[in-house]
């Protein structure tokens, strides 16, 4: 999980700080959570509950280990493999914060990051894409 902390923590306005429910990192935007990591095997991220809804159908990701019925999602990582979609998990996570805050208010962290550019790179579903868009839109 350290490449996991070390990616995420190079993303433009990302804080690493310890997780205080059940250990690990966290990692905040903007004061707000986008995911934390427990030990090497799990991680939680919270999203909308229609995007939660998503990437479940989608089986990118589970229910959450302790509260199914939120909009948290867990990410079990078993092998090396697994890192790479923890860590889409968290940039969509990421993403989604910045569009979701840049359509209230305008900050810097939204600046420092070419959203068209990171959507694209992100392969997501055209559903998942159908949120995004509907949040970017005025």
């Amino acid at each position: 999980m350290n490449h996991v902390e070390s990616t995420v923590s190079e993303w433009p306005g990302v804080e690493v700080d310890s997780h205080d429910r059940g250990g690990g990192r966290e990692f905040t935007l903007d004061g707000r959570e986008i995911g934390h990591v427990h030990g090497g095997t799990l991680v939680d991220v919270p999203f909308a509950t229609r995007v939660r809804d998503i990437l479940i159908e989608e089986e990118r990701a589970e229910k959450h280990h302790v509260m199914p019925d939120s909009g948290w999602v867990s990410y079990r990582v078993q092998s090396d493999e697994d890192i790479e979609g923890a860590l889409w998990l968290l940039r969509v996570a990421y993403l989604y914060h910045v569009v979701t805050t840049q359509k209230h208010e305008k900050h810097p962290t939204g600046d420092a990051v070419d959203i068209d550019a990171a959507l694209a790179g992100l392969d997501m579903s055209h559903a998942l894409e159908d949120v995004f868009h509907e949040e970017r839109a005025p």
